[in-house]
């Protein structure tokens, strides 16, 4: 073998013995994260806990509420800034399911109630006096619900519709069940559509959060110490 044959064959050598390293196999794309994925890596009862918190609130507070049949009274009581609840009502009204229209709610700051001015404003909209029923003192919800059993037994109702916010549903039920035992009314409540409020979206406005917490603060002390003011 001639010299030139053998130094060209010493430089080969390197190159294939480089040849023979592998060269760096790339990663495989990690795979988009999903529900379904998601629900394989999180724990069952973690995931329960969670779907419980988000939607467990709305409907723990907002209760089922049958069809409003024709009854002797539509109650309204105060307590919403947008005035649906009394909208509502005089909507009931005039769909034929109360003779008469209860408005309940005490004056804020000493000046005129709320009854009052739901009175005013029924009369405006078109219902007549005469079917219209105010209930001045009533400060709460227990208040409402005690003095509103006195005015409908006066005029001898053996049935209402109580007219409140969804948010408010559950607690008013309850408590108007404990103030009006032995009265022989019977009581259906009934949600006034709320513009904020939504039992499957409360958790999104700081605002539906506050009003949310505090109903639920106020369930637990009914369940804990049976008072309901």
């Amino acid at each position: 073998m001639s010299r030139s044959v053998a130094r060209a064959a010493g430089r080969a050598a390197p190159a294939r013995a480089r040849s023979r390293v592998p060269s760096r196999v790339a990663a495989p794309p990690r795979p988009a994260l999903t529900w379904r994925s998601l629900l394989l890596v999180v724990p069952p009862t973690l995931v329960i806990a969670v779907i419980l918190a988000v939607f467990g609130p709305g409907y723990v507070l907002d209760t089922p509420q049958p069809e409003p049949q024709p009854s002797d009274a539509i109650v309204v009581i105060s307590g919403d800034e947008a005035m649906a609840r009394f909208q509502e009502g005089v909507r009931l009204y005039r769909a034929g399911l109360g003779r008469s229209l209860v408005f309940s709610g005490a004056a804020r700051d000493n000046g005129t109630s709320n009854a009052n001015v739901m009175h005013d404003m029924a009369i405006a909209a078109g219902v007549p006096p005469s079917a219209i029923v105010e209930d001045p003192l009533g400060e709460d919800t227990w208040g409402n619900a005690v003095y509103t059993r006195g005015l409908l037994e006066q005029r001898g109702a053996r049935s209402a519709i109580l007219v409140t916010s969804p948010y408010h549903a559950r607690r008013a039920k309850l408590t108007f069940d404990a103030a009006y035992k032995g009265s022989g009314i019977g009581l259906a409540v009934h949600s006034a559509p709320d513009g904020e409020w939504r039992k499957l979206s409360w958790w999104h406005d700081a605002g539906t959060r506050r009003l949310t917490f505090s109903e639920l603060q106020k369930l637990a002390y009914i369940a804990v110490t049976g008072q309901y003011h």
